[in-house]
Parts: C-alpha cells; structure tokens; sequence
C-alpha cells in the first residue's frame, strides 16, 4: 500500500515540477519581451 502511495506522490511530485519549469519559462519569456520596466518603482 504505502508502495502505491508513494508511486502516486512521485507522479503528483513529476506533475507540480513540470508545472513549475512551465511558469518559470513563460515568466522569463514575458520578461525578455516586454524588458524589466515592471520592476522598478516608480518615485512619488
């Protein structure tokens, strides 16, 4: 039983890592397309 449990938390593990990169990629995509202008404040 506790074989089968792991098994699936591997996969869940394997499901949220890829969902990870995914975000990762489109966040550093979105940076090299519209520059790191977002990040700075702006003075008040």
């Amino acid at each position: 039983m506790s074989k089968n449990r792991n098994f699936f938390q591997r996969a869940v593990d394997a499901l949220v890592e890829g969902r990870t990169r995914q975000a990762e990629r489109y966040v550093a995509q979105f940076e090299r397309a519209h520059g790191r202008q977002h990040d700075k404040m702006k003075g008040r």
